[in-house]
């Protein structure tokens, strides 16, 4: 991994293109619903632990790294827009879309409550990471 001198971003190459704009995390829940911090930060929390993952923020969203992007989070006015891959197309609940893409098919879920955190949303997330 490589850390970008100007945004602080973990990225796999040194001088790999990127969107170099240094964002926090924090700011992209502002105007957004409460609710969505403490999503963000239990998933965080689950997330964080596993083998060599990087997280960073770009302009409008939060990546999880680990060899390539396996997790994008989206801050949404009242949900978070979580993006993550499988071998396979996905076509039942919660998913809400399953589209191929460079090989390997591209998912969303949507969640706003910490309800919404089942343990099949982690299967999913976990199963991103060891894909990718």
């Amino acid at each position: 991994m490589w850390t970008c001198p100007k945004c602080e971003r973990e990225l796999k190459n040194p001088n790999q293109w990127h969107n170099c704009v240094k964002v926090s995390i924090d700011s992209l829940f502002e105007g957004k619903a409460e609710e969505l911090v403490f999503v963000f930060d239990k998933l965080l929390s689950e997330i964080i632990d596993w083998e060599n993952v990087a997280v960073s923020a770009t302009q409008n969203c939060i990546v999880f790294v680990h060899n390539q992007t396996f997790l994008i989070i989206r801050p949404m006015k009242t949900a978070l827009d979580l993006k993550f891959y499988t071998a396979t197309q996905q076509e039942e609940e919660p998913i809400l879309k399953s589209i191929l893409y460079s090989g390997k098919f591209q998912n969303h879920i949507r969640v706003s409550s910490l309800e919404d955190l089942t343990p099949t949303i982690y299967s999913y997330i976990k199963q991103s990471y060891k894909l990718l």
